[in-house]
């Protein structure tokens, strides 16, 4: 699987619109070599490179930084989840490779780099000072996300992106940032956008999709990547979405992760007409005391009355099952299995909880001595997959991975 870059790719749309030219390279996605890379960015001459990084990827990502900085010169910023919750390490790790790494939201920090403010007054940025680790004053949260500018898609090749439960080519879109849910593992709402669910008027959503569709006229699916457009709390926004897009006749097929909240087979029935095809869906575990430690909101009962409607509704369900949260024991998750099995749902997914750094999970595990991995590139096996980082009272990490082979 290939995600979208949708984040960096708003990003990029609003360097682009304040005037600047951009080069946007997803070299993973063309399993390009980082020689490769640097050659097409020389070509381009750039005068800024910015760098989205991952936790388990942070030590390469790192040195192809380095690489970069080498050939290039310039300035050389990183962003994301881990550097948001790890600034100093990264940049301590990074020895030089890098002049600063951006703060979570990081869309108009970028944007005000490239108009030319310095690296030590613009606000939302961490650097070395010499040996001096400097952390700028942060910058608040986009308040009024319809000024965004759409995502820059025209310098992405669609064709590079695949998921199993998505349409093809299919495109993702942020309806919305936050999530007023406190799930202890989720990361990008502890550490990238908070706890509150800002959202972009129906208008905005409606004319990306418009938007979307003249720029790629193939286009099958659009995925809403919001952390959870499902959310009881807003349902009367989702109301409003489905009926504007059967309104406008957009005529698209859409997926999104969705939370067990919208539960109303009447609201499921009218995402269907709109165009709701699939969800993506985190049930996490059957127990429901796991449930409460993680502070997932949810009940089991709730994931049975969800799963019925929306099968009723003739929306495909793709169910996220988990191991190893704080209280979980071989008997718990059995109880996650039993639940995979019980659910009228299509496809399902079963993975090891994963303490990524900035959460309160990361930090709980951290506390009691339970995490096992000791470098960043432990947190995925040999093959790059996901794997448990934690070795429980009750549950062992070769227990959990059991679990896993099961389901």
């Amino acid at each position: 699987v290939q995600r979208h870059p949708d984040y960096f790719c708003t990003c990029a749309g609003v360097v682009e619109a304040a005037g600047h030219d951009i080069f946007f390279l997803d070299a993973q996605a063309k399993n390009m070599p980082t020689e490769v890379a640097i050659q097409k960015l020389k070509a381009f001459a750039p005068d800024m490179v910015v760098y989205q990084a991952t936790t388990p990827s942070i030590d390469a990502d790192i040195e192809s930084a380095r690489m970069c900085k080498e050939a290039l010169g310039g300035l050389h910023v990183m962003i994301g989840p881990h550097v948001t919750a790890e600034p100093e390490d990264t940049l301590r790790n990074a020895n030089g490779a890098l002049d600063a790494v951006a703060i979570a939201e990081y869309d108009y920090t970028i944007r005000d780099l490239a108009d030319g403010v310095a690296v030590k007054d613009c606000a939302g940025l961490a650097w070395i000072d010499g040996s001096q680790y400097v952390c700028n004053a942060s910058r608040p949260y986009i308040e009024n996300l319809d000024e965004l500018a759409f995502p820059a898609w025209k310098h992405v090749d669609i064709n590079d992106y695949h998921d199993f439960g998505k349409l093809f080519p299919f495109l993702t879109l942020l309806s919305g940032r936050g999530c007023r849910a406190k799930c202890t593992f989720c990361q990008l709402p502890q550490v990238m956008n908070g706890h509150r669910y800002r959202t972009r008027s129906v208008d905005s959503v409606c004319d990306e999709i418009e938007y979307d569709k003249k720029l790629f006229p193939n286009l099958q699916e659009i995925m809403f990547e919001d952390d959870t457009l499902t959310m009881r709390s807003s349902q009367d926004r989702l109301v409003e979405l489905c009926e504007a897009m059967i309104r406008r006749n957009l005529n698209i097929s859409w997926s999104a992760n969705a939370r067990v909240d919208v539960n109303d087979l009447e609201v499921l029935k009218l995402m269907k007409r709109s165009g709701c095809r699939w969800l993506c869906v985190g049930f996490e575990f059957g127990d429901q005391q796991v449930l409460n430690n993680v502070k997932k909101g949810a009940t089991v009962a709730q994931m049975h009355r969800f799963a019925h409607n929306a099968h009723n509704a003739g929306i495909r369900v793709h169910g996220c099952f988990m191991f190893g949260g704080p209280g979980e024991t071989t008997e718990t998750a059995r109880k996650t299995l039993d639940l995979s099995r019980q659910l009228p749902i299509d496809t399902a997914q079963f993975t090891a909880v994963v303490a990524y750094p900035g959460t309160s999970y990361y930090k709980w595990a951290q506390e009691n001595g339970f995490l096992k991995q000791t470098k960043w590139r432990d947190w995925v096996d040999d093959n790059f997959e996901q794997r448990s980082t934690q070795e429980l009272p009750g549950l062992t990490a070769e227990q959990i991975n059991g679990f896993i082979d099961e389901g």
